[in-house]
């Protein structure tokens, strides 16, 4: 990829090429995650949603979208690192689930949103009425392409100063929320330590309209009913069920 510099090189050889007008935006979330572009086109492409490609640009090569996925390579690559500089005494499977849950999309989200970076993102004017500004799923790519851009504008050891700012120090707090404990495979990995095989849901209720469901789910591991639980999805339902099946795991009969 070319730099717009570069290309001001080009035609003003020999000569200071005339300064670059940054976009008041993207001056300002600079600001936010505290580095300067040498070329601030590539922030800008970074914090481009896919829905501002348009019908010219059907593979989304305008947008984010691989920048992203340059970015996610190296967030984990960088969180790997962290992780086992820091923790001498887990073991491979435990850095692995805690890795899991600080790359995830939810806490790389927060991340985002922390920074408020779905106010920066350039995106279609349909798309933010739809509440793209504010969707998780979007804010994290855009996480995972403003990395990449870092990577391609600064090197590695940029990147990492990025994620210490603003990801590393919050570990520790993301393990000890109770809302980022994954019940569903805490559960499983206790049923199945203990020789009792592999827990079932069961959803017993669907009630609500389409656009707002509720769901009830039972959970059983053997024949032994181990609680239950509700939400808007069944995934949600699911992780209540399993969550309430650990606080009452000692009921089952050994």
């Amino acid at each position: 990829m070319i730099s717009v510099r570069r290309i001001l090189s080009l035609l003003f050889p020999g000569k200071k090429a005339p300064p670059l007008a940054v976009d008041p935006k993207i001056a300002a979330f600079q600001n936010i995650i505290n580095y300067r572009f040498r070329d601030p086109a590539l922030l800008k492409h970074a914090l481009t949603h896919k829905s501002c490609a348009g019908g010219d640009d059907p593979d989304g090569i305008l947008s984010n979208e691989r920048l992203e996925f340059l970015g996610d390579s190296f967030i984990n690559c960088l969180v790997t690192e962290h992780l086992y500089r820091m923790n001498p005494d887990k073991s491979e499977g435990q850095l692995s689930k805690i890795k899991s849950l600080v790359v995830s999309r939810k806490i790389l989200g927060e991340v985002a949103m922390g920074l408020d970076m779905g106010r920066y993102l350039i995106m279609s004017h349909a798309e933010e009425r739809a509440g793209g500004r504010a969707r998780v799923s979007t804010v994290s790519n855009a996480f995972e392409a403003v990395a990449g851009a870092m990577y391609l504008d600064g090197g590695i050891d940029v990147v990492r100063t990025f994620l210490e700012m603003c990801l590393f120090g919050r570990i520790d707090g993301f393990l000890e929320d109770e809302r980022n404990v994954n019940y569903k495979s805490k559960i499983l990995e206790m049923s199945q330590r203990d020789g009792l095989g592999i827990p079932r849901y069961v959803t017993i209720e669907a009630t609500g309209p389409d656009h707002a469901k509720q769901f009830t789910v039972k959970i059983y591991i053997g024949s032994t009913e181990m609680g239950e639980g509700t939400g808007q999805s069944k995934k949600i339902a699911q992780q209540t069920a399993a969550q309430n099946a650990v606080a009452n795991y000692n009921i089952i009969p050994k």
